[in-house]
């Protein structure tokens, strides 16, 4: 059986055992970096350098140890597809998020025409 057939019905790529553990120290020494990064007041960037390895991390994993490196142009579309409405999914709810007022207001007093104050009544 040639290697084209054999790809063709479905035999996938097959990757050094090297790959896997230069991918998985790598994702290691990322996770050291993550932890690191926690203990360093970055101000309003620790949530956007998380995110940033996280999201690198992540890639990784899609790349190589789900084989999307080695997939179809559709299958990376897909992906990327997905990817994608999740960060819109993502962005809408950090909006909603960060626009809502942390401290709770008090809500005003209500006053008459004459400047005095009323009471609900109940």
């Amino acid at each position: 059986m040639s290697a084209e057939h054999a790809h063709s019905h479905g035999a996938g790529h097959i990757s050094p055992v090297s790959l896997y553990v230069t991918i998985f120290l790598a994702l290691m020494v990322l996770t050291a970096v993550t932890v690191g990064a926690a203990y360093v007041d970055l101000g309003i960037f620790n949530f956007s350098v998380a995110m940033l390895i996280a999201s690198f991390k992540a890639s990784l994993v899609i790349w190589y140890f789900m084989h999307v490196k080695y997939q179809s142009h559709l299958t990376k579309l897909t992906v990327a597809t997905g990817l994608f409405f999740l960060a819109i999914l993502l962005g809408m709810m950090l909006i909603d998020y960060t626009s809502k007022d942390l401290v709770p207001r008090l809500v005003p007093a209500q006053t008459d025409p004459m400047g005095e104050i009323r009471r609900p009544t109940h």
